[in-house]
């Protein structure tokens, strides 16, 4: 029988990751829980938004409990509204399946669905097949239309030009009814999710306490926003995501965003992402606050999430490249270093070294904007670049720029 951990809510509220939560879930974790948390596959790849949730249901695992991963199938046919400006594109039903296989793919990665303590659903399983009249019988019926529209996304999307559609008003019912069939058939009892999903997992707690009169419970974690920047966590500032697909961002630029997040938030996501003991985090924080241009809270930060998205090896070359690009290391990058990284920063082919016009490649590696920019920076002493292998020109420009020139 598995060991429940007496100190796990202790632990959840150090690290700042109660939000919100129904009265007396602190106390029914001592028997035991089934958590849930619900993912999209409105996307091929999950990005390092949806982290939170995946490590916050690993935490429950190894703190003793059983955790359900919904893939829903069904929901992303009809989209959230939760913190759209606008209604989400209908996405087509093969793209969908499409992307749940890599996403399935992706999660295993975190978590072992052994199909005892962790579970893998569907939720086209069953509102795939739910009839109208049914759903409205058994879920609708439960559902005051006051509460539905008091949440603050319904709201806003009511007073803006494009308003809201019926198929996304009803998105909550969905989510409701899918807490109410784990509960009924899974025995889940707890839903999480951030805190921009609250009012969504309070109708799910609400409908199982009308149809069975019986008590469920919710957890909101926060989201994440940069105090220094104001963005939320997981854009770059450009505004593309950072995906945990390497094809989409690569190990490197991971590794790279990790340490340059701010003094600001950096604490926080040690805290948030770390499974270190809180003595650990404690020590790494307190060593970091006597030196923080030593980044080691990122560096231990960086480290860790790598490691856990894309393994030690490419965490470690990660960290080895970064030393040797940025920190100027002793340590020379071997060939397979360079293989690694020129798929992170710009790189280009060319077929001897006579083909090397600093100017021209500075354009072409997109470190400059033009040749005369090109031709000013390198009057200016600002660029260098050095052969390894007979095979790879390593160009810096200035000291945070870099491209890959790669003779065939």
């Amino acid at each position: 029988m598995t060991m429940i951990d007496k100190n796990f809510w202790k632990d959840l509220r150090w690290r700042g990751l109660v939000y919100d939560a129904t009265p007396g879930l602190d106390k029914d974790l001592d028997k035991g829980v089934t958590v849930y948390i619900g993912i999209d596959p409105t996307g091929d790849s999950l990005h390092i938004g949806h982290l939170m949730g995946v490590t916050m249901a690993k935490r429950f695992v190894d703190a003793g409990h059983k955790a359900i991963i919904i893939m829903g199938g069904g929901t992303s046919l009809i989209g959230d509204p939760s913190g759209k400006d606008a209604e989400r594109p209908m996405v087509d039903y093969k793209v969908i399946e499409a992307n749940k296989r890599k996403l399935k793919k992706q999660l295993s990665r975190f978590l072992d669905f052994d199909g005892k303590r962790v579970h893998m659903i569907d939720n086209v399983d069953w509102l795939g097949k739910v009839k109208l009249i049914e759903f409205l019988r058994e879920v609708g019926k439960y559902m005051p239309v006051s509460s539905m529209m008091d949440k603050e996304s319904v709201k806003a999307r009511l007073e803006r030009e494009q308003g809201l559609s019926y198929a996304e008003f009803s998105y909550q019912l969905l989510q409701a009814y899918d807490f109410a069939v784990l509960f009924e058939k899974h025995g889940c009892n707890v839903q999480m999710g951030g805190s921009d999903q609250w009012g969504n997992i309070l109708q799910g707690v609400d409908l199982i306490r009308r149809k069975y009169e019986k008590t469920a419970h919710g957890l909101s974690f926060p989201l994440i926003v940069d105090p220094k920047t104001g963005r939320k966590f997981g854009k770059t500032e450009s505004g593309s995501a950072i995906w945990l697909d390497p094809e989409k961002t690569h190990p490197f630029g991971l590794y790279q965003f990790l340490i340059n997040v701010s003094d600001e938030l950096a604490p926080t996501l040690l805290k948030f992402y770390s499974f270190k003991d809180i003595k650990v985090i404690k020590k790494v924080l307190s060593d970091w606050d006597k030196d923080r241009q030593g980044r080691l809270v990122q560096r231990v930060l960086a480290e860790e999430l790598v490691t856990t998205v894309h393994g030690e090896k490419k965490a470690k070359q990660s960290r080895k490249v970064a030393q040797v690009l940025f920190d100027r290391g002793k340590e020379r990058m071997s060939r397979s270093d360079f293989e690694f990284v020129k798929l992170a920063i710009p790189h280009m082919e060319i077929k001897s070294k006579s083909e090397i016009v600093i100017e021209e490649v500075l354009v072409e590696l997109g470190l400059v904007s033009s040749k005369s920019e090109a031709r000013r920076v390198v009057e200016q002493n600002g660029v260098s670049y050095e052969l390894f292998y007979d095979k790879y020109f390593l160009v810096r420009k200035g000291k945070k720029d870099f491209g890959v020139v790669e003779m065939e």
